[in-house]
């Protein structure tokens, strides 16, 4: 009798932890994914603050380039 209420209380314990981890994997995914949106989205903002700083860098360069030419 002991070894069966051993055995229940060994498949029980088994049980609940499986029903948690089934549920945790969800809870994970769900934050990895909400990681991956955030970086992704402050990735492709540094990149759009890249392209307009080099533009306004070109721009200058090629207003500047006529002048020097002027002057010579």
């Amino acid at each position: 009798m002991k070894i069966v209420k051993m055995l229940v209380l060994v498949g029980l314990m088994g049980s609940s932890v499986a029903a948690m981890a089934e549920g945790g994997g969800d809870i994970v995914a769900a934050r990895m994914d909400a990681a991956r949106d955030h970086a992704m989205a402050h990735y492709e903002q540094q990149q759009q603050e890249r392209a307009v700083a080099s533009a306004h860098q070109q721009a200058q360069q090629q207003t500047q380039a006529p002048a020097e030419k002027a002057g010579s």
